[in-house]
């Protein structure tokens, strides 16, 4: 079955206060609880559209597979979003100055070594 999940988004993201995020993105109050309460059985083209505009992401990225890993869709399966601050807790000024630099070099299109 195919599931929006915002909570890795939202993960993602940072934000610690999902329902507030949404409603700060233009959502009610109302539509930000039932997106959130897992509940949501259908979504409408123009509330797609708004959740990728809020998250700056494409479809692909809020929709998740959960069903049979043979399933043509289970290539849609994702891990949740790692704790950002914990994999850099304890990392010192030179280990974060890497990893700043291999995401510069990441986006720009290649690795440089």
């Amino acid at each position: 079955m195919l599931v929006l999940n915002l909570e890795r988004l939202i993960a993602l993201r940072g934000v610690k206060h999902m329902r507030a995020y949404l409603v700060n993105h233009g959502f009610s109050d109302g539509e930000a609880r039932n997106l959130l309460s897992g509940k949501t059985k259908s979504v409408r083209l123009d509330l797609l559209t708004r959740l990728c505009e809020a998250f700056e992401c494409s479809p692909n990225d809020l929709l998740d597979w959960r069903g049979d890993a043979g399933h043509v869709l289970s290539q849609l399966r994702k891990s949740m979003a790692p704790n950002i601050e914990q994999l850099l807790e304890g990392k010192s000024p030179q280990e974060l100055e890497e990893i700043l630099r291999r995401i510069a070099d990441s986006e720009e299109g290649g690795v440089r070594s």
